[in-house]
């Protein structure tokens, strides 16, 4: 679907994370809207514009998802690490990005590349960090590489 499968299973598995805990009533469409951003990222993030697709709505009240940004988040933390990591590492890349970033003190560049999209994505600051929250908090707790 994406670059390779481990890119797929880190944008995924972060995207879980933070719709885990900011958005849990979305849990249920995480694999489906993964598989489509993984697909066609740009189509997924311009269903709405520069706003993520719409949930729900009330009486003047839009409720956007969070899964697409949760995604894009995804992707771009994984590029971030990437590229400190170096091209020679995209084999193996889910494993060793955590690792990395475990390894460095980089929480505080994730957490700007990760505030970046997501405000590029039209969500809030505070919702922006809390998704960068969710995001440090998952690759600090995945399991370390042999």
């Amino acid at each position: 679907m994406g670059r390779s499968a481990e890119y797929d299973e880190f944008v995924v598995g972060i995207a879980k994370a933070v719709v885990a805990d900011l958005a849990p009533d979305e849990s249920v469409v995480v694999d489906v809207v993964g598989q489509e951003f993984l697909r066609d990222p740009e189509r997924v993030l311009a269903e709405d514009g520069p706003r993520a697709p719409v949930l729900g709505s009330g009486i003047g009240t839009v409720v956007t998802m969070v899964t697409p940004v949760a995604l894009a988040v995804g992707a771009s933390v994984y590029q971030h690490l990437l590229d400190k990591a170096g091209e020679s590492l995209v084999k193996g890349g889910g494993k060793l990005i955590r690792k990395v970033f475990r390894r460095g003190d980089d929480s505080d560049a994730v957490r700007r590349v990760v505030e970046a999209r997501a405000l590029e994505l039209g969500r809030s600051p505070e919702e922006a960090t809390r998704i960068a929250d969710a995001v440090i908090a998952e690759l600090s707790r995945g399991p370390d590489p042999a």
